[in-house]
């Protein structure tokens, strides 16, 4: 961290001030829109279109597929407000972070936490209205994941990918879909990975701010776990597309090495992904 964003961010930690201050309908909509937005800049939030595929694959109405749309952004957007809330102090020295939020979000942090409070409660009833307990439930289990992720197990090494992998599992039950346990656990062990290379991308900047993530904590760790989810990812696939796809499992790791930069080699990996999760859709709905 150098000495002019240390500045800046002691600056605005220390015009902050002690409780929290009213929010007007622009900060609201801010807060909600901004996290999200700006992951998806950043190659983050494929976990949307997860979700949209699954709702395509059951054949919805408009009506129902508009609901499918509505609530899994609207839960997507809070968990990521929730993470920019716990995290707005760190966030002041990330040159990946929109820092004029995360600055916001520092003057504003208790209002955003009753706020949250707030829209989580009323995403688990639109949840429940428009697309039925199912859906419900999965909405309060995922927000609870993430508090959980947030709080406690973010700065847990080891512990944090594999939370993420229920945290991704939780998140595709979101549409209310039913499908196989398999098919979910693929789902948990794909984000997971994802976030092998995020917390590879973040750790100068976690390590800046005593965040003890498995890439800080440990150099070889994420290396280890992104072979043990290449693993369990070929063990799920076989079984649903044959051997062979199952040893394309491998990818990640590969571009691990074959790619000097993390960023292309993840985002690379999130392209093969998604070509072999449309491969297991459409395997799961022929039989």
């Amino acid at each position: 961290m150098t000495s002019s964003t240390s500045s800046a961010r002691e600056h605005v930690l220390a015009a902050a001030p002690p409780s929290a201050s009213r929010l007007g309908l622009a900060d609201v909509a801010w807060a909600n829109l901004a996290p999200l937005l700006n992951r998806l800049r950043h190659g983050e939030g494929a976990l949307l279109a997860v979700n949209l595929s699954i709702a395509l694959s059951a054949r919805p109405d408009a009506r129902r597929l508009l609901a499918h749309v509505l609530v899994s952004t609207v839960v997507l957007a809070l968990l990521y407000l929730l993470n920019d809330v716990q995290d707005c102090r760190h966030d002041l020295s990330d040159a990946g972070k929109d820092r004029a939020f995360a600055s916001f979000c520092v003057r504003h942090r208790e209002a955003l936490a009753r706020l949250l409070v707030l829209e989580q409660a009323g995403a688990i009833v639109l949840a429940l209205a428009l697309l039925g307990g199912r859906s419900a439930v999965a909405v309060a289990a995922v927000f609870l994941v993430n508090l959980a992720y947030s709080a406690v197990f973010k700065g847990r090494p080891a512990v944090d990918v594999l939370w993420v992998a229920l945290w991704g599992a939780c998140y595709a039950m979101v549409p209310g879909v039913a499908l196989p346990a398999r098919v979910l656990a693929l789902v948990g062990v794909m984000t997971s990975i994802c976030h092998v290379f995020q917390i590879t991308r973040d750790r100068p900047v976690d390590d800046a701010n005593r965040v003890r993530t498995s890439a800080v904590a440990i150099p070889w760790l994420p290396t280890m776990q992104l072979a043990v989810g290449c693993l369990a990812m070929g063990l799920i696939l076989a079984p649903i597309l044959g051997p062979a796809a199952a040893a394309t499992a491998a990818v990640p790791l590969v571009l691990r090495f074959a790619v000097r930069s993390n960023q292309a080699a993840w985002l690379l990996s999130k392209t093969y992904y998604g070509a072999i999760w449309l491969l297991v859709l459409r395997a799961i709905h022929a039989h």
